[in-house]
């Protein structure tokens, strides 16, 4: 009798096991899939200076990874509020080595393939379509305002960025 409770107790509990691990509520079967909080900084992001896009940075998500590219002008112009001045016509593009979400926003790094250098923007998002990007600890010449942060615009995916 021992025995036959035993195994009856068995059977019960290993039923109720298998009960729980297949069995979902109509709320859970419909409950839509969780996206990556990164997946809102995806896209085409465009910088306007007089009219021009200046900078474009395309980043793409694989898994839970930020990849893709910053383009910009090798050189920047600053006026003494921290505002861009003057941008150069020779374009360098960087390639993102990673993205990590941070209280503040998207910290990209990227990698300049021709110096090797790496720079580090923060972009944050203001709306679902707008976001600022910042340069991150960067060194500036002595008497240079420090810049103010540079607005973004969201293009489509097929949209290309206009080229100056």
């Amino acid at each position: 009798m021992k025995r036959f409770l035993s195994t009856a107790m068995l059977v019960v509990a290993l039923s109720l096991i298998g009960y729980a691990q297949t069995s979902m509520t109509p709320a859970m079967q419909n409950a839509p899939a969780r996206k990556s909080p990164l997946a809102e900084y995806a896209g085409a992001w465009i910088g306007m200076f007089q009219g021009h896009a200046w900078m474009t940075i395309r980043l793409s998500l694989q898994g839970n990874q930020v990849s893709g590219s910053l383009q910009r002008p090798q050189d920047l112009q600053f006026n003494d509020d921290g505002n861009i001045k003057s941008i150069s016509d020779e374009r360098s593009t960087a390639t993102v080595e990673n993205g990590q979400l941070t209280g503040d926003g998207l910290l990209l790094t990227v990698k300049d393939p021709n110096s090797k250098e790496s720079d580090r923007y923060l972009i944050r998002l203001t709306t679902a379509n707008t976001a600022e990007v910042k340069m991150v600890a960067m060194n500036m010449p002595p008497g240079m305002p420090k810049p103010k942060p540079w607005m973004l615009s969201r293009v489509g995916p097929s949209t290309p960025a206009p080229v100056r």
